[in-house]
């Protein structure tokens, strides 16, 4: 399988055979600054530098100071031993270029070589060092920025992944935002190095004679404007063919991945998908030899006006030395000198550039961490750090809530009443889209009501902390979480916090009807639950739903149990194993169940019934059937299925 450098990626080349059937992709979050990157000027990005050095020393300050300063200091430090070793290089020529060399100027010089020699070595071994904490310090970047990102994922409401601004914040800091951190506090450091290495350059050139500074950048600029340039292609060429390498990475994934292997075989499907694979590799293939062509362009006229401007600075030394401005010994240390800071500059040129594109998508991180922040913020928090824990609550009271959820033009829900108390069940029930689990969520806390108010024995859980009150929900959701741990541990993930019993597991699974199955597994509980895995295993949707109901179970301890569609992939025995565990609590504790098979649900205490978010019938299995209303209609529809005509 092809693998690409998203750095280097050239204009796109039509595609006659590739675009049958395949439609254009949206623009990844990695690619949401090209435009702007694509068309920023120097001058531009260096207005940008001083801020985008002091946010990187600050992130790196934050993860490891000692090696910030290490990997910063030493690199000046060794801006030093260049500056020293040029003017040594400039003694030496002095003394052995002023007239014929004899043993004796080679004593002479002795001293200056010296200096040379430990100024050079020292450059080297501050370099070394500072590399190593260069090295070191990128990892701890990452952890540090990787800490902090999944702490706020974890940490704000539930109701931020419903907002399409936010989602798009968190997809572009978690796509190329975060490692645009680490990248930047490695842009900078390069940048200070290149930086540094000019000005002492510079500082040599300036001592040995002020008329040579000029030549420095004369010398030096055709080869990084040639640098830049290359580099600028590849950025700018990437643009013209995310959505053609998505595709390629789509089609590469799904002829190469277990998921997609039976349908390949059974549909024959494989031909279609080589031949589009095999447009596209041809497309990508010409675009490969387009970007080299106009790279070679490039640096051809780089080279060229490079190869100009040095012979220039090289007829102005010259000239200089005829008319006796410089010596033979200046000359020739200028000579070093300008080698070395042509090099430096273009580097230093090529920094300023990386330095500017990965800040753009720092940015983007940046303005994630805070709208996580003001969301987490909005939260409600204990006025007290010795705030005590809500009890169990003996009544739960839905009042006028109505919810929306982010972006979106209706209600969810309206003006939905309900009062829950200790021990019942209730049933939530209708038509798809009607707002069941909506409200379910709303109970369980998971959203903040638009309208209205959720009350624990009178206490508005929405503004309480809701580490005061969670602990006493459970939820088996119908969108099951494939956890690809153990099985124990698949279950122990309802409450990590509680002390390991191996009775309190086993009687969860058992109640979730997954003991049985657990224990049919090679491995029984400590059976790893992905084919990733070696010795993994695959579950069916039946499977993966005891598991959730053994997880919700086990988190359980007579609080609030919510199983919204629990049995939606059991089978019938199962189905009836798991609806005689509900059954069960009822008198006890509070469950609220949702469910289209109603079947299950005559027990109930109370069953609500909701149509276009709205509660239009309440009350108990008989009295909705005698009210002849759309519970009725629906029960008698299912009924009539399990009668034979």
């Amino acid at each position: 399988m092809r693998r690409y450098l998203w750095g280097f990626i050239p204009k796109q080349r039509s595609e006659k055979r590739a675009k049958e059937a395949l439609p254009e992709l949206e623009d990844l979050a990695w690619y949401s600054h090209a435009e702007q990157a694509e068309n920023a000027s120097f001058w531009r990005m260096a207005r940008r530098l001083p801020g985008l050095m002091g946010q990187a020393f600050r992130v790196a300050w934050a993860a490891a100071p000692g090696l910030t300063v290490t990997a910063l200091a030493l690199n000046v430090v060794a801006g030093v031993a260049t500056t020293t070793a040029l003017l040594a290089v400039t003694d030496v020529t002095t003394k052995l270029f002023t007239a014929d060399p004899t043993w004796a100027r080679v004593a002479d010089a002795g001293p200056a070589l010296a200096l040379l020699t430990i100024a050079a070595a020292s450059r080297a071994g501050l370099g070394l060092i500072a590399g190593w904490a260069q090295q070191r310090l990128e990892p701890l970047v990452l952890n540090r920025t990787e800490a902090e990102f999944f702490k706020l994922t974890t940490q704000v409401p539930r109701s931020a992944f419903d907002d399409d601004k936010f989602a798009d914040r968190i997809e572009a800091s978690r796509s190329r935002g975060m490692q645009s951190v680490v990248k930047l506090v490695t842009d900078v450091v390069d940048l200070v190095t290149g930086l540094v290495t000019v000005i002492a350059v510079g500082a040599a050139l300036a001592v040995i004679h002020p008329a040579l500074l000029p030549l420095l950048f004369a010398a030096a600029l055709p080869t990084g404007w040639a640098a830049v340039r290359s580099a600028r292609l590849r950025y700018i060429s990437n643009r013209a063919r995310i959505s053609r390498r998505r595709r390629l990475w789509m089609l590469e994934m799904h002829m190469a991945e277990r998921n997609s292997a039976a349908d390949l075989r059974l549909h024959e499907a494989a031909p279609w998908l080589r031949g589009q694979h095999a447009a596209m590799v041809d497309a990508e293939t010409q675009a490969d030899f387009e970007v080299i062509r106009r790279q070679t362009v490039t640096r051809m006229i780089g080279q060229t006006a490079s190869g100009l401007a040095v012979a220039g600075v090289y007829a102005v030394l010259l000239w200089m030395l005829i008319e006796g401005v410089v010596p033979l010994g200046i000359a020739a240390a200028a000579v070093v000198a300008l080698q070395q800071g042509s090099s430096a500059m273009s580097n230093l040129l090529v920094a300023v550039n990386q330095t500017y594109d990965d800040g753009l998508y720092v940015a983007d991180h940046a303005e994630f961490l805070e709208m996580a922040r003001e969301r987490i913020a909005e939260q409600p928090v204990a006025i007290q750090a010795t705030a005590e824990t809500l009890p169990i609550p003996d009544l739960i009271e839905v009042e006028g809530v109505s919810f929306r959820y982010p972006g979106k033009d209706t209600d969810a829900l309206t003006g939905v009443s309900l009062t829950i108390r200790r021990g019942e069940t209730v049933a939530l029930v209708g038509e798809n889209g009607s707002g069941k689990s909506t409200l379910a969520h709303l109970i369980a806390g998971l959203y903040r009501p638009t309208e209205g108010r959720i009350l624990w024995d009178g206490v508005d859980i929405n503004e309480v902390d809701p580490a005061l009150w969670r602990t006493h929900v459970s939820m088996v959701s119908q969108q099951v979480m494939r956890w690809p741990f153990t099985a124990e541990m698949t279950i122990r993930l309802g409450r990590t916090s509680a002390v390991v019993d191996r009775e309190r597991i086993e009687a969860a699974a058992k109640a979730g009807g997954a003991h049985e199955m657990i224990t049919g597994f090679d491995n029984g509980y400590q059976q790893l639950l992905d084919r990733m895995f070696k010795q993994g295993t695959d579950l069916s949707g039946g499977q993966w739903q005891r598991l959730a109901s053994a997880r919700g179970l086990y988190r359980d301890e007579g609080g609030l149990l919510i199983c919204d569609e629990p049995s939606a992939a059991l089978d019938a025995k199962a189905e009836a194993a798991l609806f005689g565990t509900l059954k069960g609590r009822s008198g006890r504790a509070t469950t609220v169940i949702i469910s289209h098979r109603l079947q299950g649900v005559v027990h109930a205490d109370q069953i609500a019934v909701l149509e276009e978010g709205k509660l239009t019938e309440l009350g108990g299995h008989a009295a909705l059937l005698a009210e002849h209303g759309t519970y009725a209609e629906l029960f008698e529809l299912q009924s009539k299925s399990y009668v034979a005509d």
